[in-house]
């Protein structure tokens, strides 16, 4: 699971980038939860999805990507990974249907 809170920088974007990363690494090809937290206030406008050389594994890797959080980062969310262009399915849940989120994750 990854949290997102405050504003992050294109450093704490690439931070969290390598931890999911590491997680495929080990566990091999899975599903992550995008937890955005209360207090969330978006991306530094330099952030990217594509900017490291880790991000080609990762997007062949992600099985399925789920969000939760407040709605109003939804559109947000799903613009930043390219919804419809990576190889995974998306879907965004509002933080009162966290557990929903985690069974749509592991459904097959």
């Amino acid at each position: 699971m990854v949290h997102l809170s405050g504003v992050l920088h294109s450093q704490d974007v690439d931070a969290a980038k390598r931890e999911v990363f590491a997680h495929l690494m080990s566990a091999g090809a899975s599903p992550v939860l995008m937890h955005v937290r209360e207090g969330f206030a978006g991306l530094q406008a330099l952030a990217q999805w594509d900017d490291i050389p880790e991000d080609k594994f990762i997007q062949q890797h992600i099985t399925r990507l789920a969000f939760v959080g407040d709605l109003r980062w939804r559109d947000s969310a799903l613009l930043f990974f390219f919804h419809g262009m990576v190889p995974f399915t998306m879907e965004y849940f509002p933080e009162k249907q966290y557990e929903l989120a985690l069974a749509w994750l592991t459904a097959t």
